[in-house]
């Protein structure tokens, strides 16, 4: 009786860890706010973005070695689409440990935030994201 007792306890250990693992460093999938898109993108990035990239985006800042998505990176230098693809299907690099966001975000959580990593560059490199024709204009919703 008591080996069983010691069973459930490890299989109830290892069912936690589990749940644990499969949120990724996002939280717990949410309906999506319907608030402005600003604002969306702040959510959406402080709830599944921050707990690995910072909450300034800095990056590195646990072991998971997040890259920074803030001015001190070169996001900038991606084009809208490939941050995109990196949000939906998880990171921009080969071998990237990010967890694709794409089944957890809605449409719209998901430009929201890659418009809310724009926030987070200098005026000088959004220009230069601009200007390297990297920036895809927000469709207008009706």
């Amino acid at each position: 009786m008591r080996l069983r007792t010691g069973w459930n306890r490890a299989r109830f250990t290892l069912l936690a860890l589990a749940a644990a693992a499969l949120t990724g460093c996002g939280g717990a999938g949410q309906a999506a706010d319907t608030g402005d898109p600003a604002t969306l993108g702040q959510r959406t990035f402080m709830q599944w973005c921050a707990p690995c990239h910072g909450a300034e985006g800095e990056g590195n800042i646990n072991a998971l070695a997040a890259p920074p998505l803030n001015a001190a990176g070169d996001t900038f230098r991606l084009t809208d689409a490939e941050i995109l693809d990196g949000i939906v299907k998880g990171g921009t690099q080969e071998g990237s440990n990010m967890q694709p966001l794409g089944e957890f975000l809605t449409a719209e959580q998901q430009m929201a935030v890659m418009y809310y990593v724009h926030t987070l560059w200098s005026d000088e490199q959004r220009a230069d994201h601009e200007a390297a024709a990297g920036h895809t204009p927000p469709t207008p919703t009706p």
